[in-house]
């Protein structure tokens, strides 16, 4: 019975990490699209903070979101479009 019952948990955890990775993936997709919707003048450097989000190492988060925030700021519409993305929105919840 026992080892049934630890059958189940370990299927349960690697379908809830496959979720979270598809998730993930989505989430990537999802800030991507956000930056080629972008007028040209800012998509490429909004593109290098995003991906620092996404593929940069821990410490260059706050960097990563400082610089997104300074591209953006002129642009208040689409400064609250990234922040609600969850790639930017995990960003700023780690640093905290």
């Amino acid at each position: 019975m026992l080892s049934g019952m630890a059958e189940f948990f370990q299927a349960w955890r690697k379908r809830q990490a496959e979720k979270q990775a598809v998730e993930w993936i989505e989430e990537q997709e999802e800030a991507r699209r956000a930056v080629q919707e972008l007028p040209d003048v800012l998509r490429d450097q909004v593109r290098r903070a995003v991906e620092q989000l996404i593929e940069g190492p821990d410490a260059e988060v706050e960097g990563a979101l400082e610089e997104l925030d300074h591209l953006l700021e002129p642009h208040p519409d689409l400064k609250r479009r990234f922040f609600r993305l969850r790639v930017v929105d995990d960003a700023v919840k780690f640093l905290k």
